[in-house]
């Protein structure tokens, strides 16, 4: 028996692991795992019943983009209180967003994009640094971020050069090595710029404006080429880098054989790619769907499927980044539609129904996507990712037995409408417990405005 007794004590549970699931206790004691153990004998100020139910370690979406600003007037529908409480339904109980640098002073803006999620998130929190240029200031700069912030991770552009946010390879390069000497993660949005550039003028230039030619200005080989190059410099460098919302099969294929020739690299996809094609920017309201990289053919789709059931992908994050009905349609060209879609509350019910349910996945492996690996990459394991004894008391209770319909009116976004309005999953979110206090009950947030922690990030061997 525990001597002073649990905080919470969660019997019945088939907890799932990377090993497999074996059915156990929880015990909790000051946010943290005390105790795993059948029938477990101890004093307890709170006892839920799991009631054989999986209960998965709590799932870390390390690819969100809350309160983000796309043009000067128009943000994101999600901020980081109403974003969070989406995912915290999902049974996701720790996110990482991104500071895009706004001034020439990157510690300052970190410091600032911190203190817009402190006191609004939800679930505990980490933050990735967007890298816009390179020179030796801001070389300094992202070293204090990573030995006294917290950083552990940094995001590259190779594509965007209009809107300021695109790295050539010299910087590239320079940020890489840097990054390889402070065991820093490398993430990657991996397209052509210069095919984009040339595909869309030529598109516009025919008066081929409509949704559909979002996807045929930003083909396959654009994703495919950019990852080879990256994948090249990371060889140089030896940094280990994330290529980012893998869209295509070509793309993925790119990684692999960069992988075989000795390259750190993974891959991140996303769930609007693993259930939809580019036949969807046909529709009448196709402009909804509109995301970069966008949507590709269903060759591609069972590509990221086949990457997911196998080794091929690290990671699975949302890329949330969501926009309102009244800012995605209605305009002219698709050069201006605001890019994104709503992700984060999908993403664990998503993976169960389709990959475990429907194509064999097993659990370990779902695991292994949604937690254990994202722990390890962004420099948070043991703490986060795992169920057991010491780590932070994060894990959520899933029923295998209901369905759930991912309709606007079942998810929690602030989005006026769900991409996945006609999807049925093979599940639903019971309740998730963020260090042992639990905000969801029944599919609906019971927590804390701004109940959520900052995290600070220092990756080990991230395997």
């Amino acid at each position: 028996m525990i001597k002073n007794g649990l905080d919470l004590l969660v019997r019945n549970c088939r907890i799932v692991d990377v090993t497999g699931v074996y059915e156990a206790d929880i015990g909790v004691v000051d946010g943290r795992i005390a105790a795993i153990g059948r029938n477990l004998e101890a004093r307890a100020e709170k006892i839920i019943d799991a009631g054989g139910r999986y209960v998965f370690p709590g799932a870390i979406d390390g690819h969100v983009h809350f309160k983000l600003k796309y043009f000067e007037d128009v943000y994101t529908a999600d901020d980081f209180y109403t974003g969070t409480v989406a995912a915290a339904c999902g049974g996701v109980t720790t996110i990482i967003d991104f500071v895009t640098p706004e001034t020439r002073d990157y510690v300052e803006d970190y410091r600032r994009r911190k203190a817009e999620a402190d006191g609004e998130v939800v679930v505990d929190y980490g933050l990735h640094m967007s890298v816009t240029d390179f020179d030796e200031n801001i070389a300094r700069m992202l070293t204090q971020l990573f030995e006294k912030e917290g950083l552990a991770s940094v995001k590259m552009f190779t594509a965007y050069s209009r809107r300021g946010l695109m790295l050539d390879d010299g910087k590239s390069y320079r940020l890489m090595k840097l990054c390889r000497e402070k065991n820093v993660l490398v993430m990657v949005h991996a397209e052509n710029e210069h095919l984009i550039n040339t595909l869309v003028d030529e598109f516009v230039s025919q008066g081929k404006t409509e949704p559909i030619y979002h996807s045929w200005s930003r083909p396959d080989f654009v994703e495919a080429e950019a990852v080879e190059r990256v994948a090249f410099l990371a060889g140089l460098t030896g940094a280990e880098i994330l290529i980012v919302h893998v869209s295509s099969a070509m793309g993925l294929n790119a990684i692999l054989e960069a992988r075989q020739k000795g390259v750190k690299i993974h891959g991140e996809t996303c769930p609007h790619y693993l259930m939809f094609t580019e036949d969807v920017y046909k529709r009448s309201d196709g402009a909804k769907f509109i995301m970069s990289p966008p949507l590709k053919k269903e060759h591609d789709r069972e590509g990221l499927w086949r990457g997911l059931l196998t080794d091929g992908f690290s990671v699975v994050g949302s890329d949330h980044a969501c926009f309102n009905l009244s800012q995605k349609l209605g305009h002219k060209s698709f050069t201006t539609v605001p890019g994104g879609v709503a992700g984060t509350e999908v993403i664990n019910m998503i993976l169960f129904s389709e990959g475990v349910v429907k194509r064999g996945m097993p659990l370990s492996r779902f695991v292994s996507l949604t937690a254990h690996n994202p722990a390890k990459l962004y420099g948070i394991y043991p703490r986060k990712g795992v169920i057991k004894v010491g780590a932070d008391a994060d894990f959520y209770i899933l029923d295998p037995s209901k369905k759930t319909r991912l309709t606007r009116e079942n998810l929690h976004s602030n989005i006026d409408h769900s991409i996945y309005e006609d999807v049925e999953v093979s599940c639903r979110i019971v309740a998730t417990f963020s260090r042992g206090e639990q905000i969801v009950d029944n599919g609906e947030f019971i927590g804390k405005r701004g109940r959520g922690k900052y995290l600070h990030m220092k990756r080990g061997d991230a395997g």
